[in-house]
């Protein structure tokens, strides 16, 4: 029996964007260190499922909660999509569910380890890396089943978005490695996802490595505008675009408030967290927006039905 398209489409769309949630809530945590206040795995306690209502952002068990509910779900899609997918010719439906779906579980376990134990600095960067590999692949395969438009193929804006993405991965998985400790012993918020400050921190390390952060932010921000210059003669890619140069106007205008107001060696580095949560969903905001150009300038894959059974495909 033969799955009509439009099923599959709604499957990938939700775990496309139930990951990009996913991985937005990670920086939110991060931020707002709000880990550490649900202390159990899977549920928040051990003699509790949830937690209870609060109010803030710091340290907020029901931020880190709902975060692992809606990761759950989207392993969950991200494998169904992979089923559907498995018979299609396109590699994008047939293979990179399944390693968006591993990368995903990758980053789930090593989450888990943060909760339960420490987590030495290369497997939370793996932690990083997987979430944002997730993420990407996720987006690509649900653009994979878009309708055809005449002016899909885009070859040199889907290679510039595809390096300024990569580009950016080792940007934010560099902010792990600088991040130092506050005086209040929370990691700095250098590690969350996020861009450089355009300002070397005391509370960071390797001084060196700052500045290359720094230059990276600067040179990505020469790609996006020339992909936003690339993408404008193309109606396909609008949306996307312009989803990526509100994100990056965005992160730099909330760049320029936090160095304005001052760091300090404290939670958040001394940033109001409603800025913080909003700096960082911003960034994860502008890969994603990316990971969909990608997508959008790649032909469409082949409409094929996709099958619950074996068989022949039925029209």
């Amino acid at each position: 029996m033969a799955v009509p398209i439009v099923v599959h489409r709604r499957v990938t769309r939700w775990a496309s964007i139930l990951i990009f949630i996913t991985v937005a809530l990670g920086g939110m945590v991060c931020a707002t260190d709000s880990s550490s206040a649900c202390p159990a795995w899977p549920v928040c306690y051990s003699d509790q499922v949830g937690p209870g209502i609060q109010v803030g952002w710091l340290e907020n068990p029901v931020i880190e909660f709902i975060h692992r509910l809606i990761s759950f779900t989207a392993l969950v899609l991200l494998g169904v999509s992979g089923w559907l997918g498995r018979r299609s010719r396109d590699p994008r439906l047939r293979v990179y569910p399944w390693v968006a779906l591993a990368c995903a579980v990758g980053s789930a376990v090593f989450g888990m380890m943060i909760i339960l134990f420490t987590l030495p600095l290369a497997l939370g960067l793996l932690d990083l890396l997987f979430a944002l590999i997730a993420m990407a692949l996720s987006t690509i395969t649900h653009s994979a089943l878009r309708s055809t438009r005449p002016d899909d193929d885009a070859p040199r804006t889907r290679k510039l978005a595809g390096v300024t993405l990569g580009w950016l991965f080792a940007m934010h998985l560099l902010g792990s490695v600088v991040a130092g400790t506050t005086t209040d012993g929370t990691g700095s918020f250098t590690r969350c996802l996020s861009w450089p400050l355009w300002e070397l921190h005391e509370i960071d390390r390797f001084p060196a490595l700052q500045v290359l952060r720094i230059a990276m932010a600067a040179v990505a921000i020469v790609f996006i505008a020339v992909i936003l210059y690339l993408a404008a003669s193309r109606p396909s890619l609008r949306t996307a675009a312009a989803v990526a140069g509100v994100a990056l106007v965005v992160e730099l205008g909330l760049g320029i408030v936090i160095t304005t107001a001052g760091l300090a060696p404290t939670q958040t580095n001394g940033i109001d967290a409603t800025i913080a949560v909003t700096y960082s969903a911003a960034a994860v905001t502008l890969m994603w927006a990316l990971a969909w150009l990608v997508g959008q300038a790649t032909p469409a894959a082949i409409q094929e039905p996709t099958l619950l059974e074996s068989g022949s495909p039925t029209a």
